[in-house]
C-alpha cells in the first residue's frame, strides 16, 4: 500500500472517530480499509501503521502553557473580524499532513492566541512595543508553534514578519522549507505549491493564489544585496502579508535595515505594524558587551529594526533560556534601556506525553540521575584517540572501539526499525566530536572507512552459518548489538537485511566548510545517513529518525550542551533503539542541567500561580546555582576574577564540593559539635514527615544558637569550590541575627555514637579530584526534598504540603522552606562510590570514600532581601566549564 493511500485511509479514520467517541480504532480502521477496498485481515502491516497513528494522534498527552505577565492583560483578538484564513488552513495542514495528535493541535492553538493578546493590537492608532519570550524544549515543537504564531499574526493584521533563525545557513534553509509548507504553500526555488498551498480544487486554488504571502527569501538565497536592491514590493502597498526568513547575520540584517529605511517615506516611524520571531533567541541575539553603554552588534541591530517601527513586537523562542533572562531588568542604563528582556512575558511550553527529552535519558522516577539509563552507553576508552582536552597540535588518526561500537549500533537501528510500523523511513546517527572543521573531515574519511570494511564483511560472511559468522569480529559485534531485538526476527534474517540495506549507508560532513547536505526528501524510501558535524547540528537542526548519537565534547556549559541534544524529540515505535554514548563528565552535566530545568520549570509554576513577573523569574534563574555558574563563565571574558550574588531566602545551601582531606578530623568536628549540641538542648528522633515515621539515620536537635553554628563552619574544612561561597554564607547569616537566631539540626545518628548506615552518593570518576569531589555537577545532590522537611511541626507541614498539591508540581521543598520558622542545617555522613553505568546495587561493593562528612542548610525566607557577595577566579570557571569551544562569533577555519 503506497503511503498516499495510507493517509487517505488514516484521515477516513481520524474523521469517523472525531464524530463519533464510542468508535473504536479497530472498527474505524477495518471500515476505512473496506471504503478503499481494502481487507483487513490482508493488510495486517497497514493495519498495525494505522492503529499505532491513531493511538499517538487521540492518546497523547498535552498539558497547556505556562505564562508570567508584566501587568494585567487587555483581550484585543475578539474586537477584530478575522477569518482566520491562514492559522485555519495551517492548522488544518497539522493534522492532516503532520499527522499531530489532536490535543497537541488544541494547546497549540489555544497558547498562540494568548501569545498574540499579549502582543500589540495593529488595528488601533497607538504606537507598542512588545517583548517576550518562549521557552520550549530541545526538539520538541517550537517551530510548529511559531509557524502557528505567524499564521495567526497575518490573520490579524501584522504586515511584515521577519524571521531570524540561527547563525548557519543549513538551519535557515532547512526553516525556510518549513515556512513555505506551514505558512507560503509554495517553493519558489522549485516553483510549485507544497504544504498549506496544495489542493485539488481550482476554486481554492484561486484562494490559495489571492491570498500568498510575499516571501523575500528561498530555500537558496538570504536577504541579500541584490534582493533588496531589486525588490518590487513596499509594505504599505502590499496587499498580502510580507515574511522573510533570514540568518541571524550582521549583513543580512544590515539589508533589512536599509531597505527598511527606504520603505519610511521619510516618516520618523513606518507605520505598518511588525512582528520578530527569533529563532534560537539565546544565540547571538544577547548583548554581551562588557562595556555598559555599547551593545554587540547584532543585538544592536534586532533592537534597531524594531525601533524603525511604530508599532512592533519581539518573541524569542529557545530551549535553554539563561542568556535572555541574564539581561538584567533592574540595572538598565539610558543607553541600553531598550535590550531585548522578554519584559512583557515568558511562556513556558510543556511537551507532550510522547516527548522523549533530558529527564527520560538522565534521571530516574526519583529525579536523581540515572546511571542505569536505557538510553545512555558510557565512553570510556576514547583518551588515547578522541581526548576531551586535545593538544594544540591534535590530529585525529583513529576512532576508538565505543565509535565502532555505536556504529554497529545504528546498522542493528536501521534493519529492526525497517521491520516495525514506523512512519518516519528515515535513520540517522549522529557523530559530535569536535568544534573543528579540520578534525571533523578526519573523523569522517576514519569513519567512512570503517563503515566500508564492515560492509565487506557483512557481504563476504553474512550468509554464512553462524559459528562461520561469529569468526569476523565485525560480524561478531553486529551479533551481540542485536540480540536484544532477537524476538523480532532470526539472526539469519537479520544479516540478510542488513546485506540488502548497508551500501545505502551514507556519511555525510555537515558543516559550513563541506558541501554535503542531509536532503532527506530526496529520499522517498528513507535515508540511512551518519552526519558527522558540531554546531551545524545542533542549533535547531532536525536530524530525521535519529537512533544512535557519539559524542565527545570538553564543555559543561548548560546551553551549549543542551543544545547538541539533537537525540531529544519524538520516537513513537523506535525509543528503544535510541541510544546515546557519552563520557561519564557529560552524563553528569547533563543530569545536573536536567534536574536544574525541573527545578527552574517547578518553580516557574509556582511563580505563575502567585501572579509574579518575568522580572522576578529572571532573578530566580540568576541567582540558582546554574545560573551563578553560567553568570560567572560570561563574565570572565576579560577578568580574572567575577563577584558573585547569591540570595539564600527561600533556598537550600548546598556544597558544590566536599573536601576529602583530613576525613578523620572532619567526623570529628562534627561529633564535638553534636555531643555539645545534644548535652546543651537535647535531642529528639527526626520525624520524617513523608514516610510518616521516624527517621532511621537522623536526631533532631532545635533551637540551637546562631553562634554555635557559625563555630562550626569557621571549623569545617571546606572544598575549594566553595572556598570563596563560605564567607558569603557566613556574611548571609551574620546579617540576619535576628531572623537566624535559633537553629534545627538533623544530625546523622553516627556522630552521637549510634550505629547508623551513611547515605550513598554516586559521583562520575571525572567528578573526583585529588582533595575533593565535585558535587554541583549532578548525582550528588547533597539534601534531598523530602529531608527539608525535618523540624516542620504538624501544621507547618500540612499547610506546605497542601500548597505543594495545590500548585501541582511533582517535586520540590521551596513550600517547606516556606513554612518553616526556623533554618534547618543537616549534617550528613556518606559513602561515596564511583558511578558507572550498570554496575547496579552498590552493597558489598567497598566505597571510594567511607563516612564522609558534609553539610547542607534550608533556609527560611527572610524580609532582608540584600543578596551577598563573594569572587571566584578564572581557575574555577574553566574547571567547571571546559572549553568554551562554541562562540557567537565563530573564528576562521571553525563553523
Amino acid at each position: 500500500m503506497d503511503v498516499n493511500t495510507l493517509n487517505k485511509i488514516y484521515d477516513t479514520c481520524v474523521n469517523a472517530m472525531s464524530s463519533n467517541d464510542e468508535l473504536s480504532k479497530e472498527k474505524a480502521i477495518t471500515f476505512a480499509l473496506s471504503i478503499f477496498g481494502f481487507k483487513a485481515q490482508e493488510e495486517k502491516e497497514a493495519f498495525e501503521i494505522l492503529i499505532n497513528k491513531l493511538t499517538v494522534f487521540f492518546d497523547t498527552k498535552q498539558e497547556e502553557a505556562h505564562v508570567l505577565d508584566d501587568q494585567e492583560i487587555v483581550p484585543w483578538i475578539h474586537t477584530v473580524n478575522s477569518d482566520r484564513y491562514y492559522s485555519d488552513r495551517y492548522h488544518t495542514y497539522l493534522q492532516n499532513e503532520e499527522q499531530l495528535p489532536a490535543r497537541v493541535i488544541d494547546v497549540i492553538k489555544r497558547t498562540n492566541e494568548d501569545i498574540l493578546e499579549r502582543l500589540g493590537n495593529p488595528y488601533i492608532d497607538k504606537p507598542f512595543r512588545r517583548q517576550g519570550l518562549v521557552v520550549g524544549n530541545v526538539q520538541s515543537g517550537k517551530t510548529a508553534n511559531y509557524l502557528s504564531l505567524i499564521n495567526l499574526a497575518a490573520d490579524y493584521g501584522y504586515k511584515l514578519i521577519i524571521l531570524i533563525t540561527g547563525i548557519h545557513n543549513n538551519l535557515r534553509s532547512q526553516t525556510q522549507k518549513r515556512v513555505n509548507k506551514g505558512f507560503i504553500g509554495y517553493h519558489s526555488d522549485e516553483q510549485k505549491y507544497t504544504g498549506v498551498g496544495l489542493t485539488n480544487d481550482p476554486a481554492r486554488q484561486e484562494i490559495i493564489d489571492a491570498k500568498q504571502p510575499h516571501c523575500f527569501t528561498s530555500l537558496t538565497e538570504d536577504f541579500n544585496g541584490k534582493i533588496r536592491k531589486t525588490t518590487a514590493v513596499r509594505l504599505g502597498s502590499a496587499k498580502n502579508p510580507v515574511i522573510m526568513v533570514i540568518k541571524k547575520n550582521y549583513h543580512t540584517l544590515d539589508n533589512v535595515i536599509k531597505w527598511l529605511r527606504n520603505n519610511d517615506d521619510g516618516r520618523r516611524f513606518i507605520n505598518e505594524p511588525v512582528l520578530i520571531i527569533d529563532d534560537e533567541a539565546d544565540n547571538a541575539s544577547i548583548n554581551t558587551s562588557k562595556k555598559p553603554n555599547e551593545t554587540t552588534r547584532i543585538n544592536g541591530q534586532i533592537r534597531e529594526t524594531l525601533d524603525l517601527f511604530l508599532q512592533g513586537s519581539y518573541v524569542g523562542y529557545t530551549a535553554t533560556p539563561f542568556a535572555n533572562i541574564f539581561i538584567d531588568p533592574v540595572s538598565y542604563s539610558d543607553a541600553v534601556a531598550g535590550d531585548l528582556f522578554p519584559k512583557d512575558f515568558i511562556f513556558t511550553l510543556v511537551p507532550p506525553s510522547n516527548y522523549l527529552g533530558a529527564t527520560k535519558f538522565f534521571l530516574g522516577d526519583d529525579d536523581e540521575p540515572n546511571y542505569d539509563s536505557p538510553y545512555v552507553e558510557f565512553i570510556q576508552d576514547n583518551e588515547d584517540s578522541i581526548p576531551l582536552k586535545k593538544p594544540t597540535d591534535f590530529v585525529l588518526t583513529e576512532i576508538p572501539k565505543s565509535l565502532t561500537l555505536a556504529l554497529y549500533e545504528y546498522l542493528v537501528s536501521i534493519v529492526i526499525k525497517g521491520l516495525r510500523p514506523v512512519s518516519n523511513k528515515h535513520t540517522s546517527m549522529l557523530i559530535n566530536i569536535s568544534h573543528k572543521t579540520q578534525e571533523q573531515a578526519e573523523a569522517r574519511y576514519l569513519v567512512s572507512q570503517e563503515i566500508e570494511e564492515i560492509a565487506l564483511a557483512v557481504k563476504f560472511h553474512g550468509a554464512k552459518p553462524h559459528q562461520e559468522r561469529m569468526k569476523n569480529s565485525h560480524l561478531e559485534g553486529l551479533y551481540h548489538k542485536f540480540l536484544p531485538h532477537s524476538d523480532e526476527c532470526s539472526v539469519d534474517d537479520f544479516f540478510t537485511k542488513l546485506q540488502k540495506v548497508i551500501d545505502s549507508v551514507k556519511v555525510r560532513m555537515i558543516n559550513s566548510a563541506s558541501k554535503d547536505k542531509l536532503d532527506y526528501d530526496n529520499y522517498e524510501n528513507g535515508l540511512n545517513v551518519i552526519a558527522i558535524g558540531g554546531y551545524s547540528l545542533s542549533r535547531g537542526f532536525t536530524l530525521e529518525g535519529l537512533t544512535v548519537s557519539y559524542l565527545i565534547r570538553n564543555t559543561a556549559m548548560a546551553d551549549t550542551l543542551l543544545q547538541m541534544g539533537r537525540w531529544f524529540g519524538y520516537r513513537d515505535q523506535y525509543s528503544d533503539l535510541c541510544k546515546l554514548y557519552i563520557p561519564d563528565a557529560s552524563f553528569e552535566w547533563y543530569a545536573f542541567i536536567a534536574q536544574s530545568i525541573e527545578e527552574l520549570r517547578s518553580e516557574f509554576s509556582i511563580m505563575e500561580q502567585n501572579g509574579l513577573t518575568p522580572a522576578e523569574f529572571g532573578l530566580k534563574v540568576r541567582t540558582s546555582n546554574t545560573g551563578l555558574l553560567i553568570t560567572a563563565r560570561n563574565k570572565m571574558h576579560h577578568a580574572e576574577t567575577v563577584t558573585l550574588s547569591e540570595s539564600f531566602s527561600e533556598e537550600a545551601f548546598s556544597l558544590r564540593g566536599i573536601s576529602l582531606d583530613n576525613l578523620p578530623r572532619q567526623r570529628q568536628v562534627f561529633a564535638d559539635f553534636a555531643l555539645k549540641s545534644a548535652h546543651a538542648y537535647g535531642f529528639k528522633p527526626v520525624y520524617n514527615h513523608v514516610k510518616a515515621q521516624n527517621d532511621k539515620q537522623f536526631h533532631l536537635i532545635q533551637r540551637v544558637s546562631i553562634d554555635e553554628v557559625i563555630n562550626l563552619f569557621n571549623e569545617y574544612e571546606h572544598s575549594i569550590d566553595d572556598s570563596g561561597r563560605k564567607q558569603a554564607l557566613k556574611s548571609y547569616i551574620e546579617e540576619r541575627r535576628d531572623e537566624l537566631a535559633t537553629w534545627d539540626i538533623a544530625i546523622h545518628k553516627s556522630y552521637l555514637g549510634e550505629n547508623a548506615q551513611p547515605q550513598v552518593r554516586t559521583f562520575a570518576k571525572s567528578s573526583y579530584r585529588s582533595d575533593h569531589v565535585k558535587t554541583a555537577d549532578g548525582g550528588g545532590r547533597i539534601l534531598r526534598p523530602w529531608e527539608e522537611a525535618f523540624g516542620l511541626t504538624d501544621e507547618q507541614y500540612a499547610h506546605a504540603k497542601k500548597q505543594k498539591d495545590e500548585s501541582k508540581v511533582k517535586q520540590t521543598a521551596r513550600f517547606y522552606r516556606r513554612n518553616r520558622s526556623q533554618p534547618l542545617l543537616v549534617l550528613k555522613s556518606f559513602n561515596l562510590y564511583v558511578g558507572s553505568k550498570k554496575e547496579g546495587d552498590k552493597k558489598g561493593e567497598v566505597p571510594k570514600y567511607e563516612d564522609v562528612p558534609a553539610y547542607a542548610i534550608s533556609f527560611p525566607k527572610s524580609s532582608n532581601h540584600n543578596p551577598v557577595s563573594y569572587v571566584v577566579n578564572k581557575v574555577f570557571i574553566e574547571d567547571y566549564f571546559g572549553e568554551d569551544d562554541e562562540s557567537d562569533e565563530l573564528e576562521e577555519g571553525y563553523e
